[in-house]
């Protein structure tokens, strides 16, 4: 028994062959995952205190864990599904709170079937393979307990040899325990299970991957590796097979390798072989094909290998493999350290992905998996990584077929920092526990996933602080050991990573087919947060750009970039629940509120001329994201120096992560192009100092290539101008010479001034020819605002202790007289830095009779107390404020058509052109206002409302006009276009100095002058 278990828990990991049923072969399989299962709740079991098992398992000393009602419970309750499935995805909120988190089960669960063992399975070996489960899964044959495996997201396997039926229906059932769990991207909070420390996971309990019955001689293969080597067309072939006979057996493996897509046959070869007794036997076989196509993200050309056994006993196996031919290193060019794909360099294009999917929350569908490579080659990525957590094997074969790399990480492997006390037993417990654990993990992740050519990358950690230690170092040489083919690195960081100093923490790395650790060489950095909206100071000129650097000795990899929390593509996702049910998946009923709340506002008060229906209005909040990350790769390609950009994130799900690009249903958030254009592999790259600007105003230019088409030599670079009303204006023709080769960004011409001649957008473009043709061309757009003032009558007061907004107005030319108590002279008052007064009846102020009698009150500052103070006198219907999340988080602005906002944009989201109000570092917020007109509606996180920044009340005669807008910080200089992207503080009046420090807070200033212009 020991020796069978052994050998189950050593070939756990090559369950995801895509061998098949074949004549005359030994092996037969049978796909268990689309029978009929039962999914059975125990809430009587227990489990908190249970002793877990890690490791060499030894089942007959095990305890055994029946159902609590017994195995006929199994046929009389719960639901029946198909696999994989959670209990999530049917029992979601059974506890009566949806909620949240709070509707998540913890606790034991049934998986149980009936499987007919064909009776020539007898005398054979067979087995129950599992792609994966979580959190714990005892696996039972007609009531015997014959599998156990608690290692989250991997393969493993349970042999029912020694107590199948063949010949008959035969029982099977899947105890799962779900014990603990996360629903966020943290994966270095450790759960305890008892005295127990376990790997954190996402907290779905059930059956994640398919299922299948597989019978094969006692001598067949077990895995085959492809290793890839420096020379793309040359492998070698690792074939490892288990001889469970007494006796060493003679035979051959057969090697054919076959053309993927036309069947063509490559390679064939025939080689004597004679397997000991045992198992885990290795044989190696180098072989080149000097025809062989190669694997790359354009070219995507896959391979299979089939490895056939042939028995001088008459045992036989058949295996098959899919891989590519293809190489993927680091190479120095010039002191620069470059990444290469078959000898061509390549810059990484990624987006970090947490691994939460729809419905069942951990397991993708073979049609979602693939829909999530689609999309990211929508949007001309070339990479993604998961992210946290482990991936998934469709996912990867998805990525293998299109064309997409992969980065991995095992996800939980973070071990807890001066946590082992040898004199403690409780910590040596957990302590033992948890490292065999994560090790089993990360080795059979490798052994898994290390044939898919998409994978380039491992990573053991995301943002860990510590030290590697000997367990980490060791860690590393194993995972290095089993696949010496692909860069490991220890770390992606956000830590304080230094360039040009060595730094273990942060860069130790392995490369390929080198066992030196090395501290320095890798530079992976992260600025998790984004700034809300692209705006202009990001990019400044040649050398002051975000993402800008020279420091070339190193890989320079930004891991994760620029959160901006936008919406999911809610209509699209609530059709898709409408075809499949409304009682089935952890989300659903999230959405589904979710989406009534944002249809309702948008009918109810008038925004469906500017946003037709809900699909309308979340997809252009994802361009928001969509064009500052677009922004950002582009700097990162001019840079030509920086090797890889992570967008934080690829995901969203109904908690958190809302700054994925696609949603939880691979949905993309906004429209592919404002992307995609930035990935494009040829274009000229127009780079404006200042995108809003006063009319009139001058900005400057430069002009940069993205080239990876080798295109080279003299070129004529013609750059021209079409303003507003439409006019197009040459500006200048210019010589300029392209290096090409793996120059992939270049400038071309800077300091190029432009005077912007008319309010509205501008649109200057470039274009590159060679031999009079266009052989590149790009564009920017410029937003100019002409400051009116006009309407703006003589009564005016303005009620500001700070003196901003008369100081402001004085500068504009506009004049106004100071409020400080009682009734108004005038026939307009501004508020700013001032609180509201009692004075009089409980519901009547000297103030508010003023309004009734035909005046307007503007509020653009206190907001909450003047809210709070005008909801008293029953004139607001305010039920309080909500503050827009940010980061990952997130929340943003949008507009219908409305005079208040003349000169300005309107019916739309806002963007670059409303940078002065809608970036993180400002004040950001929307009040819950049942009257009253919303001009300007925010929304906030993923909650189910839409808010007011900037509401019309009427009242007598009179108007309140009420924004929670930041327009007062958009009157000083205090340079917050100047701070770090994303460090979200909020703005501070720095100086009283008026001279326009940010071009972009013309926007603000022009909407403030509306906001007072008498109606």
């Amino acid at each position: 028994m020991n020796k069978l278990f052994l050998l189950l828990i050593s070939s756990c990991w090559a369950l995801t062959t895509t061998a098949q049923p074949t004549p005359g072969s030994g092996r037969t399989e049978i796909e268990l995952s689309r029978l009929n299962w039962n999914l059975s709740l125990d809430t009587a079991a227990t489990w908190q205190n249970d002793q877990l098992y890690a490791g060499v398992l030894k089942l007959g000393s095990m305890p055994v864990n029946p159902p609590t009602g017994g195995w006929n419970m199994l046929k009389k309750t719960g639901k029946r599904v198909q696999l994989p499935a959670t209990v999530e995805e049917f029992y979601w909120g059974k506890n009566g709170n949806a909620f949240g988190v709070s509707g998540n089960y913890l606790g034991v669960s049934w998986f149980s079937t009936q499987i007919m063992i064909p009776a020539s399975f007898a005398g054979k070996w067979v087995s129950i393979e599992f792609e994966s489960a979580r959190f714990r899964a005892e696996v039972f044959l007609n009531g015997k307990l014959v599998g156990y495996d608690l290692i989250s997201g991997t393969p493993f396997a349970a042999s029912i040899s020694e107590v199948m039926k063949p010949g008959q229906l035969n029982d099977l059932a899947v105890r799962i325990t779900d014990p603990n769990g996360n629903f966020d991207w943290r994966d270095s909070q450790n759960f305890m299970w008892g005295d127990y420390r376990t790997q954190p996971s996402h907290g779905f309990g059930g059956i994640t991957g398919k299922v299948k019955m597989v019978a094969t001689d006692k001598t067949y293969i077990s895995d085959v590796f492809v290793k890839n080597t420096s020379n793309p067309r040359h492998i070698e072939v690792e074939i490892e097979s288990h001889n469970l006979h007494n006796n060493p057996v003679k035979g051959s493996y057969e090697l054919t390798i076959r053309d993927k897509r036309t069947g063509q046959q490559a390679f064939h070869a025939s080689y004597p072989v004679t397997l000991q007794t045992g198992i885990a036997l290795i044989n190696q076989y180098p072989l080149t094909i000097n025809n062989a196509k190669l694997w790359s993200v354009d070219d995507p050309n896959l391979y299979e290998i089939t490895v056939e056994w042939k028995g001088a006993n008459a045992t036989s196996d058949r295996f098959r493999r899919s891989f590519g031919f293809r190489w993927f290193e680091v190479k120095d060019l010039d002191g620069d350290r470059q990444f290469y794909l078959n000898g061509k360099r390549i810059v990484l294009r990624t987006s970090i992905s947490w691994g939460f999917w729809p419905v069942n929350g951990i397991a993708p569908s073979d049609a979602l998996a693939r829909k999530q490579v689609m999309a990211a080659k929508q949007l001309g990525l070339n990479m993604l990584n998961f992210h946290r957590t482990i991936g998934q094997t469709n996912v990867l074969d998805a990525a293998d077929e299109l064309g997409l790399l992969y980065f991995e990480e095992p996800g939980g492997n973070q071990y807890p920092r001066n946590l082992y006390d040898p004199r403690n037993s409780k910590e040596e417990k957990q302590t033992s526990f948890y490292r065999i654990a994560r090790r089993e993990k990360l080795t059979r992740m490798i052994r898994r996933d290390r044939n898919h050519p998409s994978l380039v990358i491992y990573n053991m950690h995301n943002e860990r602080g510590a030290e590697p230690a000997a367990a980490d170092s060791a860690q590393m040489k194993e995972a290095h050991l089993l696949d010496p083919s692909r860069i490991i690195t220890y770390n992606s960081s956000n830590g304080a990573i230094k360039m040009k100093e060595h730094d273990p923490r942060f860069k130790l790395h392995m490369m390929p087919y080198d066992t030196t650790f090395y501290s320095y060489g890798w530079f992976d950095q992260h600025h998790a947060g984004g700034p809300g909206t692209y705006h202009d100071n990001l990019y400044n000129n040649p050398t002051n750009y975000a993402k800008y650097t020279d420091h070339k000795d190193e890989i320079i990899y930004y891991g994760e970039e620029g959160a901006i929390g936008t919406p999911p593509r809610l209509q699209l996702i609530r059709n898709e629940i409408m075809k499949t049910g409304i009682d089935r998946g952890w989300e659903t009923d999230a959405y589904l509120k979710w989406y009534d709340a944002y249809d309702r506002f948008l009918k109810e008060n008038g925004f469906t001329k500017a946003f037709p229906n809900v699909d309308s209005l979340t997809r252009k909040m994802g361009n928001v994201a969509y064009y500052y990350q677009g922004r950002m790769i582009e700097n990162v390609r001019i840079n030509n120096t920086i090797d890889g950009y992570a967008v934080n994130g690829w995901e969203s799900m109904k908690l958190e992560n809302h700054s994925g690009i696609v949603d939880n249903y691979r949905n993309l958030k906004g429209d592919a192009a404002l992307i995609a254009q930035y990935n494009q592999p040829l274009y000229v790259a127009v780079k404006l100092n200042h995108k809003v600007v006063r009319t009139g105003d001058a900005i400057d230019a430069d002009f940069y290539i993205v080239n990876e088409k080798e295109l080279k030599g003299e070129a004529l670079l013609q750059v021209t101008l079409t303003d507003a009303n439409g006019k197009t204006t040459p500006v200048l023709t210019r010589s300029v010479n392209i290096t090409g080769g793996f120059t992939y960004g270049q400038l071309l011409l800077n300091g190029v001034s432009i005077k912007i001649p008319a309010a509205g957008y501008s649109k200057v473009s470039a274009v590159l020819k060679q031999e009079n043709n266009i052989v590149a061309g790009g564009i920017d757009d410029v937003f100019a605002v002409t400051l009116n003032t006009s309407g703006i009558g003589e009564g005016l007061c303005v009620a500001d202790t700070t003196g901003v907004l008369p100081a402001f107005l004085k500068s504009a030319g506009v004049t106004c007289s100071p409020f400080t108590s009682g009734r108004p002279n005038g026939n307009t008052l501004l508020v700013g830095a001032f609180e509201p007064q009692q004075t009089g009846n409980p519901l009547v102020t000297e103030l508010l009779e003023w309004v009734n009698d035909g005046n307007m009150l503007v509020i653009v500052d206190n907001v909450d107390q003047w809210a709070s103070f005008l909801a008293k006198k029953e004139i607001l219907d305010y039920r309080g404020t909500k503050i827009l999340g940010t980061t990952w988080y997130g929340g943003n602005f949008f507009t219908k058509a409305h005079p208040l906002l003349e000169g300005l944009p309107q019916n739309c989201v806002f963007n670059w052109e409303y940078q002065s109000l809608a970036t993180y570092n400002k004040k950001r917020a929307g009040l819950r206002v049942g009257n009253g007109e919303t001009i300007v509606a925010c929304v906030a996180d993923h909650k189910p409302e839409v808010y007011s920044a900037l509401s019309v009340i009427p009242h007598g005669r009179g108007t309140i006009i009420i924004s929670t807008l930041d327009i007062v910080s958009c009157l000083t200089t205090g340079k917050q276009e100047d701070r770090a992207e994303g460090d979200g503080e909020n703005a501070a009046l720095q100086s009283m100095n008026l001279a326009d420090a940010n071009p972009a807070n013309i926007v603000a200033k022009q909407l403030l002058l509306n906001l007072i212009r008498k109606k």
